[in-house]
């Protein structure tokens, strides 16, 4: 059977700005922009039509968040799974969640997950979290341009070098860990999370966040979200934190020394991920990002 390279995972509700950036990103890595599945949560109009040419699925939206993060986790685990029928690899991500390869390496990520086989189920990327280090960005983020260059500081995260680049199914787990299997972040593929990066993109999302998970927290809802409820909390401790440090470049040697220290953690615990031992940082990317998304 002939499989397309890569297909691309993700589900939205809302954030139309942020999906229209991550259709026009990953596009750019797959043959055939169907290979884009993208799944809104609940119907929209505006997404719908930003999303034309992808494979979009309509989920219907439960306002009382019952089994949200379980019912996501489902889906994505299933398809990775299914779509491995049709692709060599099956990448699952937020819509906040862009993926490319270190540029220095010269092959595409197809062409370099086609000539590096990993074990398990899935392999890692990089993980890092873009914050909007505001001595030096005063400038909201402009939508139309490539956001590395305008943002280039951030925290490398153990959070975000989760498990999501599936060439099978895995035997459970949740977002961020898998359940009996290797966990292997390769140090040439990278994940940048624009959750942080931008001071009043950032509040406005977080809002709305927030008051959804309120809002099911009122309902009684076993949901099981753990980062959106105090987003406010975490935004204000990157943004200091990112303020005030050196904020040295980001080097081989500090991408290796984070990964050793995440797979030391996560060997030693049993193969449970530490979410209070998963950050370092900040850090100042390297210029050859400048403008790869």
């Amino acid at each position: 059977m002939s499989f397309e390279p890569i297909c691309f995972v993700t589900m939205v509700r809302g954030d139309h700005a942020m999906l229209e950036k991550w259709i026009a990103h990953h596009s750019k890595l797959v043959a055939n922009r169907s290979a884009l599945h993208v799944f809104l949560h609940g119907h929209d109009p505006a997404l719908q039509k930003i999303a034309e040419g992808c494979s979009v699925v309509t989920l219907p939206f439960d306002p009382s968040g019952s089994s949200f993060e379980e019912s996501r986790r489902q889906l994505f685990f299933g398809l990775a799974g299914a779509l491995r029928g049709y692709y060599g690899h099956v990448i699952t991500l937020d819509c906040d969640e862009f993926m490319t390869m270190d540029p220095g390496v010269g092959q595409t990520l197809a062409e370099y997950l086609s000539t590096h086989p990993f074990e398990g189920a899935a392999l890692s990327p990089v993980g890092f979290d873009v914050v909007q280090r505001s001595s030096a960005e005063q400038d909201p983020v402009d939508f139309a341009r490539p956001i590395l260059g305008q943002r280039c500081f951030g925290f490398l995260d153990g959070t975000y070098s989760k498990p999501c680049i599936f060439r099978r199914q895995p035997r459970g787990g949740s977002q961020h860990s898998l359940a009996r299997e290797k966990w292997e972040i390769d140090p040439k593929i990278f994940l940048f999370h624009f959750r942080f990066f931008d001071v009043e993109y950032s509040r406005q999302v977080n809002a709305a966040r927030m008051a959804l998970v309120a809002d099911f927290d009122k309902q009684g809802s076993d949901h099981a979200i753990g980062t959106w409820g105090d987003r406010e909390e975490r935004f204000a401790r990157a943004l200091q934190s990112a303020d005030v440090a050196d904020c040295p470049d980001l080097s081989p040697e500090l991408i290796e020394a984070f990964r050793a220290s995440q797979l030391e953690n996560y060997q030693t615990r049993g193969g449970r991920f530490m979410w209070r031992d998963c950050r370092r940082g900040p850090y100042r990317l390297p210029a050859q990002f400048e403008g790869v998304l």
